[in-house]
């Protein structure tokens, strides 16, 4: 909250927009919460202490401005500002940042919640910096690399569950969205397959999305960070007076969470979304003296960050029914990380100088708004459908057999629920038969289903009878169907040649002849309507009469009969319709008619038929290691727990004999001290003119003696040990090469052909990390920079956290130099690679010079 002088703030609360697809459960004590809003003052040595108050509390900020007298005699400008928030951090490192504001937001991501962290300030006020820190040291990391850090560590921690992340970038620039990852492998494959679109915003009741954005599998922490640093060194940066590295654009960086539980067979499982949003920094001309295309850049900076404001007021204020969250691509982006169903913190960054005051100013009352934006968190809750389906199924065998033993109990063993076979339909349908003829007086009914197929075998008895009839008729009359002006058009054409006149009625019309007898034409209302069967079979005619002779009709699996289209049936049943009307008009009505199946089964040649693309070798190398080599993978984990144990116990000794070595080195350090002592002090000698040592000096001497017992018999367990290690290993190793030998054959077996027989070594799978080859004199030796990353990683042993950013930053710029290097253009004159040149040394002039 922020007062003017003796002027309250705004006060007023706003529930967020609610756009979270899935059920969604409330966090408990998470009612009536609001949006945090910390502030960070960038650390300067021109601070303005005579301006900017920070109070005790260490929430609270008072602004002390000075009276601009360009404004004329008549000014109403507020000198005196005083704003309360969730908390301020002037000059707080990096990691007490997270710690605070990041810590428990990336925790409850993982428990279902969504998550947004914003920074919003001044141009060069520190947002980037923030949110991702300085690439190139290791303890000045921002957000998200120390909420990726912590994000993989809590998945560890939780083997029950198994999570996928996957992650995306997102950069508005000009209003124009782009995606940061284009430049990734994965990305190109898929422009090469065509499906490279435009980047649409898109809602529905999951929420919002960029159509368009590419989104990363990351299975460990540094292929996450090798997103993010690939993403860093496509955005769009420029340089004026107040920064040299100013970020010119938005960008989103999200990180996708599915959480499944592996101990639990249901189908509940949640999702969630981490949002990091680096703001581009508002700016004054006056002051950044940018122009050209810089200024263009801070006109849409501007556009979209009034945009983004007028948004937080309307979502703050109770009274507003419309949120204008269409107005720019940012807002729109932010639909649902604003307030709501997220759980939302600002960190406004602000200068600490007196010529910064008035962005200060703004930028604090822009967080004091965002304070007044209301948010309740809420698990996203979803139900898997092949689960839950499997579920039921189960639960209605369970009742089944519940069924089952009723029915035992109760003498009523005979009774089945299971669908009537064909033998049960044809004995419902005889004794239908019996009971019209009148042979027997009662139906043998014991279940439901009984009763269905009663009435189905009477439908049945009632169409044949309904065909006899009509085929009687047929057979002596000729029928015509009054609604149908072909047929009478047919007819009258027809009996015309043979002399009697039929009207457009369908009434014969003529002279008695005196020896017959008249009958009274009926009225309209008392003649029957149409046969249903006459109907169904003029309209599959008309389809018929449609298709040409190029239909082919249906075969039957079983009896190769002729059947009906499956959207019409001969019995005269209700057309179904498709739920996907447009795939199935697009269909031929040739590849509606199942195929023909052969009664004895698949043949041989099709049993033996292998894919054409054998599967990943990983895969397969996880389901063989769970049933084939289940026995092998159990030894071959004992036998590493083993070797592990022996290494920490060889690490332990190794480390005590270290320590002997210091305490050694000391002691003769003492002893030399001791010495130098005695001999300036003047030699002593006994009666036997032997020296005499002080009784400090030959406690010292015997320690030392102690010490270096302590070495030796370490130094021989430790030799001994080693040796037990190097035998382990070789066991070890053993044990992987059977169970990788046992997998090629398997493998081969299943899915390679002759042709295609490839071990796993060399398809470059089972090499046991961190093996070291023996020295080969016929390869060529490491050259200096395969030299330095070896050097690098063993001084990045002494801090293993570290070691997975900076893998991941050294291959970004590896491939960014490779890249470059690619973009060159090349020489003209070389020659192609694979054309042989010939070369004629000592050639013959072309030209003989005579001279005179």
């Amino acid at each position: 909250m922020y007062s003017r002088g003796n002027t309250s703030g705004l006060s007023s609360i706003s529930y967020g927009s609610n756009l979270s697809g899935g059920s969604h459960t409330r966090k408990p004590g998470q009612k009536n919460k609001r949006v945090q809003v910390w502030a960070r003052v960038r650390p300067t040595a021109e601070f303005a202490y005579d301006n900017l108050e920070l109070l005790p509390d260490g929430k609270s900020i008072n602004v002390h401005q000075r009276k601009d007298t360009r404004r004329g005699v008549v000014n109403n400008q507020i000198l005196d500002w005083s704003f309360k928030l969730d908390g301020i951090f002037n000059n707080a490192a990096q990691d007490q940042v997270f710690e605070t504001v990041g810590a428990d937001i990336v925790t409850s991501a993982l428990d279902g919640y969504n998550g947004t962290l914003m920074a919003y300030g001044q141009t060069g006020a520190g947002k980037t910096f923030t949110i991702t820190g300085a690439t190139e040291s290791y303890k000045e990391r921002g957000l998200v690399p120390r909420a990726l850090s912590q994000l993989f560590k809590e998945i560890e921690e939780r083997p029950e569950f198994a999570i996928t992340v996957r992650v995306s970038y997102l950069e508005i620039y000009n209003e124009t969205m782009s995606d940061l990852l284009s430049t990734m492998p994965e990305t190109w494959k898929n422009k090469e397959e065509g499906q490279d679109q435009a980047m649409v915003v898109v809602e529905n009741q999951d929420g919002v999305y960029v159509k368009g954005l590419s989104c990363h599998l990351a299975q460990s922490e540094e292929e996450a960070l090798n997103l993010l640093f690939e993403g860093e060194t496509n955005r769009a940066i420029a340089a004026h007076s107040l920064n040299k590295q100013s970020s010119r654009s938005h960008c989103i960086f999200t990180v996708y969470l599915e959480t499944r539980s592996r101990v639990q067979s249901n189908a509940r499982y949640t999702i969630s979304k981490l949002n990091f949003v680096d703001l581009a920094g508002s700016e004054r001309l006056g002051k950044t003296k940018s122009e050209g295309k810089t200024q263009q850049e801070a006109m849409y900076i501007n556009k979209s960050l009034t945009f983004l404001e007028q948004v937080i007021v309307a979502l703050a204020d109770r009274r507003r029914e419309h949120i204008p969250f269409r107005q720019s691509k940012l807002t729109h982006c932010l639909k649902d990380s604003i307030g709501g169903n997220c759980n939302t913190l600002l960190v406004a960054n602000v200068w600490g100088e007196e010529a910064q005051l008035e962005e200060t100013v703004s930028t604090l009352r822009f967080a004091t708004r965002m304070m007044c934006v209301a948010s309740e968190p809420a698990v996203n809750e979803l139900y898997d459908p092949v689960v839950l389906v499997k579920k039921l199924e189960r639960e209605i065998q369970h009742l089944k057999n519940e069924l089952a033993m009723h029915d035992t109990l109760t003498n009523r063993s005979m009774v089945s629920y299971d669908p009537l076979s064909e033998q049960k339909r044809y004995e419902i349908r005889q004794q239908v038969r019996k009971f019209l003829e009148g042979s027997i007086n009662e139906i043998d009914i014991v279940n439901v289903r009984q009763i269905h197929g009663t009435f189905e075998a009477f439908k049945e008895v009632c169409m044949q009878m309904e065909a006899d009839v009509e085929q009687k008729l047929r057979e002596k009359y000729t029928l015509i169907d009054k609604t149908d002006p072909a047929a009478i058009a047919a007819a009258q054409q027809s009996e015309y040649e043979a002399g009697v006149n039929i009207t457009d009625e369908g009434v014969l019309v003529g002279d008695t002849d005196g020896q017959g007898f008249g009958v009274g034409v009926a009225p309209k209302s008392a003649k029957a309507d149409p046969s249903a069967v006459v109907q169904i079979k003029k309209k599959e005619k008309e389809k018929e009469t449609k298709r040409g002779k190029g239909g082919r009709d249906a075969k039957s699996p079983v009896g190769g009969k002729s059947v009906s289209s499956p959207s019409h049936s001969a019995k005269g049943e209700r057309e179904v319709k498709s739920p996907h009307p447009s795939i199935d008009k697009d269909r031929p009505d040739h590849e509606d008619a199942p195929t023909p199946v052969s009664s004895t089964g698949p043949s041989r040649a099709d049993r033996l038929t292998r894919p054409s693309t054998p599967p990943s070798r990983t895969a397969k190398f996880e389901e063989f290691k769970q049933e084939k080599g289940v026995e092998i993978n159990r030894i071959l984990v004992e036998n590493k727990e083993i070797l592990a144990s022996k290494k920490k116990a060889y690490a332990d000794l190794a480390k005590q004999i270290n320590t002997s070595k210091i305490d050694i080195d000391a002691s003769r350090d003492k002893l030399e001290r001791l010495k130098e002592e005695r001999e300036a002090n003047g030699p002593q000698y006994n009666e036997d003119g032997d020296v005499i040592i002080s009784e400090e000096e030959f406690m010292e001497i015997k320690r030392l003696k102690d010490l270096k017992q302590h070495y030796r018999s370490g130094y021989d367990e430790l030799k001994n040990l080693k040796a037990e290690v190097q035998y382990c290993q070789k066991l070890v190793d053993q044990c992987r090469q059977r169970l990788i030998n046992e997998f090629d054959n398997w493998y081969a077996e299943s899915f390679l052909n002759q042709t295609d027989d490839i071990s796993s070594s060399a398809a470059g799978h089972g090499m046991r990390p961190g093996v070291i080859l023996p020295f080969n004199p016929n390869q060529v030796p490491e050259d200096e920079q395969e030299k330095f990353d070896r050097l690098q990683m063993e001084l990045l042993m002494n801090n293993p956290d570290s070691a997975a950013y900076y893998n991941a930053q050294m291959r970004t710029q590896r491939r960014k130099t490779y890249e470059t290097a690619m973009s060159q253009p090349q020489p003209s004159l070389r020659q192609s690679p694979g054309i042989p040149k010939m070369t004629v040394r000592n050639k013959p002039p072309n030209m003989l010079q005579v001279s005179q």
